[in-house]
């Protein structure tokens, strides 16, 4: 099926492509074209002033995959956080699939088996089931990550001192000092296509810290389908619990 072309609309002060809707701010301080992505998701196009409408509007239709991306990383800092509930029957995310918890006296600490998650009943009341279930995740990743992430960085060229795992808030990774790697502990719920996303991209800013088109060049060399891993990410951060 061919996809239809954007629609767009001549409004002097507006501009419509497909479901994005833009107010324009045309100034003669301007010699750029710019978008914001303002607090409440509307956008807006800041213009020169003497940029012609038919060249605001190729310029723009150019840039809607970024302005997607940016309305969901928007969705996913204004959307209320995932709380759990520490009781049978919650569903807890793990490498892509959905696992039931299971409140028990048979285990005494956090772990999976036969397709449950067992969560000792001591630690079901306050605080200790959400340190504990977040400590399960923690170490599965400390477990299961090191040898992946050396593989990729040898793939890549790209040497790591070392992996840490920890809350990092809205970041899925970051890195420290030298070459440490930091992967968010909540990681370890996203499906393992997008844990190697997350490590990729990561690794790929030890050669190139901005994100400027060198550093997506690094990504695409070992990961061609970065760009659905990324806008797939975005969508699935909003829904999974960060603790």
């Amino acid at each position: 099926m061919t996809r239809a072309a954007p629609i767009a609309d001549e409004h002097p002060d507006r501009l419509v492509l497909d479901d994005l809707v833009f107010s324009l701010r045309r100034s003669t301080r301007r010699r750029t074209v710019g978008i914001t992505v303002d607090r409440d998701g509307s956008l807006i196009l800041h213009v020169p002033a003497d940029t012609d409408p038919a060249t605001v509007r190729r310029w723009a239709s150019g840039k809607r995959g970024w302005v997607y991306r940016k309305l969901a990383e928007k969705d996913l800092l204004l959307a209320p956080p995932v709380t759990k509930d520490f009781v049978s029957g919650e569903g807890f995310d793990y490498l892509g699939r959905r696992y039931r918890l299971r409140v028990t006296d048979e285990v005494e600490k956090v772990k999976l088996e036969r397709g449950r998650l067992l969560l000792p009943r001591n630690l079901a009341g306050g605080d200790g089931a959400a340190r504990a279930v977040i400590g399960w995740y923690r170490y599965r990743a400390l477990n299961r990550l090191p040898a992946h992430v050396r593989a990729l960085s040898r793939r890549m060229h790209t040497p790591v001192d070392r992996l840490d795992v920890q809350d990092l808030g809205y970041r899925w990774g970051s890195l420290g000092g030298g070459t440490r790697l930091n992967l968010h502990w909540a990681t370890m719920q996203l499906p393992p296509s997008l844990v190697d996303y997350v490590i990729v991209h990561e690794l790929a800013h030890v050669s190139e810290p901005n994100h400027t088109p060198r550093f997506w060049e690094i990504v695409a060399r070992t990961m061609p389908d970065y760009e659905t891993r990324k806008q797939r990410l975005a969508h699935l951060g909003s829904q999974l619990w960060l603790g």
